[in-house]
């Protein structure tokens, strides 16, 4: 505050003239105040860049943290370790059936296990996208505090066809009942399951008491779909001496059974499914004819757009909108333009010519 020295009022220091009588202020006062504000006006503006400096800073280190080549390497090094905490955080399976467990990643461990260059193999396919078929993949998974973009690890799940020849044959898988089969000769499809090593077991109830039969498989190196078939059934008394007869001829060859029927590249999703795709990996690996050989020209037709659908593209068609919109992956998006990937645009096409 200045006082007027005619008058004794009370002023600010910013004023040159009393409020009061109009005299004249002492310029000494509001020059000493107008110099504090001027002074300040650096500090402020020093203050307000190293807020901005730290903000970005502190942006750019945790859009490095969640970045797709960090997710990765997070990845790649919870798989050499077997971290099983870590595995569970980063792998979100677009399939929301599939469950990533303990369990099921001992399988997986199992299968890294007898096969070490499958480690090497999915860290390339991670880094560079070369793998026809990888086991996992990197994703988009939402934002971080609203503004720093996110990524998580994505795989297919694993299917069993499994055929019978007992009646009733209780299967199990590493251990846990998975289901019964029945009738006789049956066939009944399990999954979804992680990628890994498993031990397959069906037991019936025959005239002379049970029998068994073991098999070890490997889900997820070959394909999504494995079929197998399990002998449980009561031998009739031609067949034991027809084996034995083949046993005299392949003596010397080994006697390890071979299970394995045929391997499907991928499941076919019916239109109440709502769980998982057509064509799990059309958006990211070249399709071959093993990938469609099995589709009926309707199937064609879905699972072209279903490439579209994977963007939220909105249909015309009502059909299309009602089976997509049935699908919990789905969520429209009004803004999508209909652009592809190069990827995605040669699936379009080659999905086109067998239609």
């Amino acid at each position: 505050m200045i006082k007027c020295k005619n008058c004794d009022h009370k002023n600010e220091t910013s004023q040159l003239f009393c409020s009061q009588c109009g005299a004249e202020l002492p310029k000494q006062a509001a020059r000493a105040e107008q110099n504090k504000k001027t002074k300040k006006t650096p500090v402020l503006l020093a203050l307000a860049a190293v807020l901005v400096i730290a903000l970005f800073t502190g942006y750019q280190m945790l859009s490095k943290k969640y970045s797709e080549e960090a997710v990765s390497s997070q990845f790649i090094d919870a798989l050499a370790v077997k971290n099983k905490s870590a595995l569970k955080e980063l792998i979100v399976p677009g399939d929301t059936r599939l469950k990533v467990n303990d369990a099921s990643l001992d399988a997986l461990f199992a299968l890294l296990d007898q096969n070490p260059s499958m480690l090497s193999d999915i860290e390339q396919s991670l880094s560079e996208g070369s793998l026809a078929s990888p086991l996992f993949s990197i994703k988009p998974a939402g934002k971080k505090f609203g503004v720093i973009n996110q990524y998580a690890v994505d795989t297919p799940g694993n299917f069993l066809k499994v055929e019978a020849t007992g009646e009733k044959t209780v299967v199990t898988l590493n251990g846990q009942e998975i289901g019964v089969i029945e009738p006789a000769g049956s066939t009944r499809e399990f999954g979804p399951y992680l990628a890994g090593l498993y031990t397959l077991k069906g037991v019936s109830t025959i005239d002379s008491g049970k029998k068994e039969d073991v098999e070890k498989i490997a889900l997820g190196a070959s394909g999504t779909m494995t079929s197998l078939a399990l002998d449980t059934g009561e031998a009739k008394k031609e067949e034991k001496q027809e084996e034995k007869k083949e046993v005299v001829v392949v003596e010397k060859e080994p006697a390890e059974k071979t299970v394995i029927k045929e391997v499907i590249r991928e499941v076919p999703a019916s239109g109440t499914s709502g769980g998982y795709y057509l064509i799990a990996h059309s958006d990211y690996a070249p399709l071959t004819y093993d990938d469609i050989s099995w589709m009926s020209k309707s199937d064609l037709r879905l699972a072209r757009n279903e490439i579209y659908a994977r963007h939220g593209y909105i249909f015309d068609s009502n059909d299309l909108q009602n089976y997509f919109s049935s699908q919990s992956w789905y969520y429209p998006d009004p803004s999508y333009d209909g652009s592809l990937t190069s990827v995605e645009k040669a699936n379009v096409e080659f999905i086109k010519s067998y239609e």
